[in-house]
């Protein structure tokens, strides 16, 4: 191995065999170009933040539809029954909504 010349990682698992001021130069242009595609993305960044706060001051605030009836109320319980005057369906007495207990 040769001291003078360095490996130096091109992507995609290539490698080139550079002198050491060959190698300076390119590590050089990698840290531009990294630095600039950094930059690019700091100011993408910025507009895009910006942009939602500026949707997030003009938006009013989301509309809140009220609550439904049958979710604002407790379901129905069966209670104390009525006597049925007539003699019940075969699954529920009718006194109220879900009810399953034969009548007493």
């Amino acid at each position: 191995p040769d001291p003078r010349r360095v490996f130096v990682a091109l992507g995609f698992g290539f490698f080139a065999e550079l002198t050491l001021p060959e190698a300076l130069r390119h590590l050089e242009r990698r840290n531009a170009l990294l630095q600039r595609l950094s930059d690019s993305l700091t100011r993408d960044g910025a507009k895009i933040r910006a942009h939602i706060r500026l949707v997030l001051e003009v938006t009013p605030p989301p509309f809140t539809w009220p609550r439904p009836l049958y979710l604002a109320t407790p379901p129905l319980t069966c209670g104390p029954r009525p006597q049925c005057s007539s003699p019940p369906p075969p699954r529920a007495c009718g006194s109220c909504r879900g009810c399953r207990t034969p009548p007493s």
